[in-house]
């Protein structure tokens, strides 16, 4: 699991240190601003960040699954481990 936003990575790690640590990494998409979320098509130019979604890949680097989130929607964990099991099968 990769964590993606478009702010500076010091931000990153005061926001994650602020939450108590975070289990994964965060990527810094800061500069150039946000073109990393745009070559995978989330990134929402009016309000320069890129969408929140869930995507799943597997390990030979093909996208088995998308998802994109409506502004402050939250994905729901439990969703993303039943797409993940079901990805391997179970």
């Amino acid at each position: 699991m990769l964590g993606l936003s478009c702010d500076p990575a010091p931000a990153l790690k005061v926001w994650a240190a602020a939450m108590g640590g975070i289990g994964h990494p965060l990527l810094s998409d800061f500069y150039p601003h946000g073109k990393v979320s745009q070559a995978l098509g989330i990134f929402n130019a009016e309000g320069g960040y890129p969408m929140r979604s869930v995507t799943l890949i597997d390990p030979q680097g093909v996208v088995r699954g998308f998802t994109a989130y409506a502004a402050g929607q939250l994905p729901d964990p439990a969703v993303v481990m039943q797409e993940l099991v079901k990805l391997q099968g179970g």
